[in-house]
């Protein structure tokens, strides 16, 4: 017991200062709507882990203002309306992990302390009133890892601006008015992995832009004003695996200019104005998962385009101006499970098109010019068709092979050109939940003042006139507008007007197991089991009734055997 309560107190003792830095890691003062007077005026700060000021009246931070605050970790100074920061305000927080300035009006950036803070791994000056960096802005952080100056006003980098920076990953200078990315801005960011220059003015990228940024793997290039792509020839990017390229200028793409990025898995060129895609534009991408080309104005794709991409999973190729695809073109990518060729001028798909696809889960291709979907009964024998959704509303069909589609998981058939005698003998049965023809339109009610409900519909052509059928439940309507009646007055009724019964689509029987088959097989077999039970139970008393006659006839025979023996003694005896 004694050594038991001994090995206690030893690993109490050890355990004490985890836990009193377990306690301190657990305060966090939390302000808002303060000023720098009440922060000077605070106590007790020197055990302080977190410290969270947010829309308070700080305006300037005065030297020396945290060196109290040794244990702070965290710290965010977030819409304090900041204009400046005196030269040393930050003295003092050599264990500062995490420090946010965002949402102030800070125009430049400086050191703010004469001692390096070692320990800071995370600045945050977004929302700010930045106009350019100056050299050596963050020489006194050389551990950070994440630095983010989006939504600023920098137009120009001075050279050696990330001096000393040389554990930075993630930089974000998107939402800024830079427009020239030169060769000297990410010099000596080894480490750099993703770099968000989205949302800025840029107009050229110096191809030695990179050189030094060989770990880069995320580049954000969208909304910008790129016309050329002539610094990704550089085999700096090599190991690039997310490129967006998104709404620029670009017209064209180099041959072979991704023949260095065999590791690029996601490439966004969308929102350009490309017109092609060659045999030799995506050469190199091998490991290509997802390609977005929709919002150009693209009118030819190569058949071998995309034979490269054996492992593409997901393309887009909507809004653009393709009246055909080659029939070969998706041969190559057996992994594809999301095809968009939504918003095209597509008149015809070949049969052939989809046969090597057999992961397939999505295609779109709504709002083209399609006039038939026999291609759809050409799908891969090996593909799971109820994992499949297919779009073809806003086309020119006239009529389908409904049997074809009744096995896939959706297939939007709204908005095309019906002819009214097929919808009409198809709408007789109850279509599958997976099939949908009608779209929603908004009506006018006449039973209340002004009253719009949204009813399904659907449009059919009978000749070149346009006709609509409208799937409308009229009592169920008129019970929802119809207001409760609280007055004693007598009611009519409009015998000459009755109420328009719902309309629906009559049940047709089959020859399946309906409810009250079910119930009759049920009764029979109730029937039955109570007619084997009343069988054993009179089996089970013939065999009890027979066992006891025998038993009487054995004791009538002892009887008789007993009087005998009896008489015989008795005649002994005279």
């Amino acid at each position: 017991m004694l050594s038991t309560l001994r090995l206690f107190l030893v690993l109490l003792l050890l355990l004490q200062p985890l836990l009193i830095c377990g306690a301190n890691r657990t305060q966090l003062l939390q302000l808002s709507n303060c000023n720098a007077t009440q922060l000077n005026e605070l106590k007790d700060v020197a055990t302080l882990n977190e410290l969270r000021l947010s829309n308070c009246s700080l305006y300037n931070l005065k030297n020396a203002l945290f060196v109290q605050y040794g244990h702070l970790l965290i710290m965010e100074l977030q819409h304090c309306k900041l204009n400046s920061l005196e030269d040393y305000a930050l003295n003092g927080l050599a264990r500062l992990q995490s420090l946010s300035l965002a949402h102030n009006n800070l125009s430049n950036v400086r050191s703010w302390s004469d001692q390096p803070l070692a320990a800071l791994s995370s600045l945050d000056l977004s929302f700010n009133a930045l106009q350019q960096l100056v050299s050596r802005s963050f020489e006194q952080y050389p551990q950070l890892q994440q630095l983010n100056l989006s939504h600023n006003l920098i137009e120009h980098l001075q050279p050696d601006c990330f001096h000393n920076l040389v554990h930075l990953k993630h930089l974000q200078l998107h939402n800024n008015r830079l427009q020239l990315i030169e060769a000297s801005f990410f010099l000596g960011l080894h480490r750099l992995s993703s770099l968000a220059l989205q949302h800025n003015q840029i107009t050229q990228v110096e191809p030695a832009a990179f050189e030094s940024n060989t770990h880069l793997r995320t580049l954000r290039l969208e909304h910008n004003q790129l016309t050329d792509l002539q610094f990704l020839l550089e085999r700096s990017l090599g190991r690039l695996v997310h490129l967006s390229l998104s709404s620029n200028g670009l017209q064209e793409l180099r041959p072979e200019g991704f023949v260095e990025y065999f590791e690029l898995q996601h490439l966004d060129l969308s929102h350009n104005r490309l017109k092609e895609l060659t045999n030799h534009t995506l050469l190199g991408l091998e490991s290509l998962e997802l390609l977005n080309v929709s919002h150009n104005i693209v009118t030819h794709i190569d058949a071998e385009s995309l034979q490269p991409l054996s492992n593409l999973q997901q393309v887009d190729f909507s809004h653009n101006l393709l009246h055909t695809l080659p029939d070969k073109l998706f041969h190559s990518n057996s992994q594809l499970k999301d095809i968009n060729l939504d918003n095209n001028q597509l008149g015809e798909l070949h049969a052939s098109l989809l046969k090597q696809l057999i992961h397939l889960d999505s295609l779109n291709v709504a709002r083209n010019r399609l006039k038939d979907a026999n291609w759809l009964q050409q799908l891969a024998p090996a593909l799971n068709r109820l994992n499949l959704s297919v779009d073809l509303s806003s086309n020119r069909l006239q009529s389908l092979n409904l049997s074809s589609l009744l096995f896939f998981r959706h297939v939007n058939l709204a908005d095309n050109y019906w002819n009214c005698s097929w919808l009409a003998r198809n709408m007789m049965r109850t279509p599958p939940a997976s099939l949908n023809f009608a779209r929603n339109w908004p009506m006018l009610s006449a039973w209340s003042d002004m009253t719009v409900f949204n009813v399904r519909g659907v449009d059919c052509f009978d000749g070149q006139q346009n006709r609509s059928i409208v799937l409308l439940d009229v009592g169920v309507v008129r019970q929802q507008t119809t207001p409760i009646s609280t007055c004693d007055c007598e009611q009519t009724t409009d015998e000459l007007g009755p109420l328009t019964p719902p309309l629906s689509w009559p049940r047709i029987r089959t020859d399946r197991f309906d409810s009250r088959s079910v119930i009759i097989w049920m009764l029979v077999a109730i029937a039955i089991a109570f007619a084997g039970l009343r069988w054993a139970q009179r089996f089970m008393d013939r065999k009890a009734g027979g066992k006891k006659l025998r038993e009487m006839k054995n004791m009538s025979i002892q009887k008789v055997e007993v009087e005998t023996q009896r008489l015989r003694n008795d005649r002994e005896r005279s």
